[in-house]
C-alpha cells in the first residue's frame, strides 16, 4: 500500500511538525483533516502542538490519511521523546561542574583515558561514559556509599582522594575488559597459582634489580613477561599509572569471575614493584574472592590482619628471589 522508502524523516523533530507540513502539502486544514481521521479538531491541534503523543492507534490512523507509514510516525515520536529527554539530562549535567572539577583533570588530560573530556557542549558526559554510570549520583552510589559492598566490598569515601582512586580502579577495569578470558574457578586457580609460585619468584630473581623507567604507560621486559605468564594461569596482571593525590601501589580483586592484579606502572625501584606484586598475589592465593585489596590507600573494611599476612608472604618471596629489603623498600611493609 505504501512505499517505506518514499518517506524521508527530516531530523529529530516533533511528529506534529511533520504533520503540519503534510497538511500544508495536501492543502488540507485542521477541520477537514479531523473529519477524515475521525478525531476532533481539538485532538488534531494537540497532535500538532505535541501535547498528544502519537500512539500506535494514532499512527495507524495517520497512515491512512497521510500515506506516511505508521512505523515512521512511531519512529518520529520515539526520536522526539528521546531528544527531549536527552536535552533535559544534558541541561541537568551543566550544573555538575563542581563534581567534574573534583577529578584530577590536569593529570588525566594527557593520558587520553577519557575521550573528548574537554568538549564545550557537555564535559560531564564523557566522564560518566568512562565510568559507565548514568549520573554523578550513580557514581557516588557505586564508588562511595555503603552500597559499594555489592560491587567491591569496600567504600572509597574515606580514601585520601576517592575521585582519583575511582579513576585508577576504573582504568584497570577497562584494560581487563579488553582481554578475553573465560571465567575462572577459584579453587582450581588458587591451586595452579601456588604451583606456579617458583616461576613467579624466578621472574623476580631475573628482573628484580633491573629498572628501565620509560614514559608513563611503558613497561619493561620483566613486567611484560609477568603479564604474559599471569594470562597462562588465568590472572590478568595490569599496569596503570596512579595519581599524586591517590598514590596507590597495587590492587587485587576478582572482577567478573576473573582475578586481577593491578599495579602502578611507575615504581622508581623495581624491588618495590616486585614486593607489591607478591603482596597482591598473596591476596589471590590466601584470601576471599569477594574481597578487594588496595595497597597504600585506606578504604572502608580494610583488614589489617590480611594485609600483614600479605606482607609476610611477599617478604618470603622476595627473600627466595634474592632481593634484599633495604631501608627505602621497608616503607612498603606494614609488619
Amino acid at each position: 500500500m505504501f512505499e517505506e522508502n518514499e518517506v524521508k524523516l527530516w531530523g529529530v523533530v516533533s511528529p506534529g511538525d511533520i504533520l503540519g507540513e503534510k497538511l500544508e502539502e495536501m492543502g488540507m486544514d485542521v477541520n477537514e483533516f479531523a473529519r477524515r481521521i475521525g478525531y476532533t479538531p481539538k485532538t488534531v491541534n494537540e497532535i500538532l502542538t505535541g501535547k498528544c503523543r502519537v500512539s500506535t492507534e494514532v499512527a495507524l490512523n495517520l497512515e491512512y490519511v497521510t500515506e506516511i507509514p505508521a512505523s515512521n510516525w512511531l519512529n518520529m515520536q520515539r526520536m522526539y521523546e528521546e531528544d527531549l529527554m536527552r536535552k533535559k539530562m544534558l541541561e541537568s549535567l551543566k550544573n555538575q561542574s563542581l563534581w567534574r572539577s573534583d577529578f584530577p583533570l590536569p593529570e588525566l588530560a594527557p593520558r587520553n583515558w577519557i575521550a573528548d573530556m574537554d568538549n564545550q557542549d557537555d564535559n560531564v558526559s564523557p566522564i560518566l561514559q568512562f565510568f559507565r554510570v548514568s549520573s554523578p549520583k550513580a557514581w557516588k552510589d557505586y564508588y562511595l556509599s555503603a552500597d559499594l559492598k555489592v560491587a567491591f566490598r569496600i567504600s572509597l569515601s574515606e580514601a585520601q582522594d576517592p575521585y582519583a582512586a575511582s579513576v585508577w580502579l576504573r582504568r584497570g577495569e577497562i584494560l581487563a575488559e579488553a582481554i578475553p578470558m573465560e571465567k575462572q574457578n577459584e579453587k582450581k586457580l588458587r591451586s595452579a597459582v601456588k604451583k606456579a609460585l617458583p616461576q613467579f619468584i624466578e621472574l623476580a630473581k631475573t628482573y628484580g634489580d633491573q629498572s628501565t623507567m620509560g614514559a608513563p604507560g611503558e613497561i619493561d621486559e620483566g613486567m611484560q613477561k609477568l603479564h604474559e605468564y599471569g594470562l597462562t594461569l588465568g590472572i590478568k596482571i595490569l599496569y596503570v599509572q596512579n595519581f599524586k593525590s591517590a598514590p596507590i601501589h597495587g590492587m587485587s580483586r576478582w572482577y567478573r569471575h576473573i582475578p586481577i592484579i593491578q599495579l602502578h606502572d611507575r615504581f622508581e625501584d623495581r624491588k618495590a614493584f616486585w614486593f607489591t606484586f607478591f603482596h597482591e598475589l598473596s591476596h589471590i592465593i590466601l584470601h576471599g574472592k569477594k574481597d578487594i585489596f588496595i595497597k597504600n590507600a585506606y578504604h572502608g573494611n580494610k583488614n589489617p590482619q590480611k594485609e600483614e599476612e600479605a606482607d609476610l608472604f611477599a617478604l618470603k618471596c622476595m627473600a627466595d628471589a634474592g632481593l634484599d629489603m633495604d631501608d627505602d623498600l621497608k616503607k612498603f611493609v606494614s609488619v
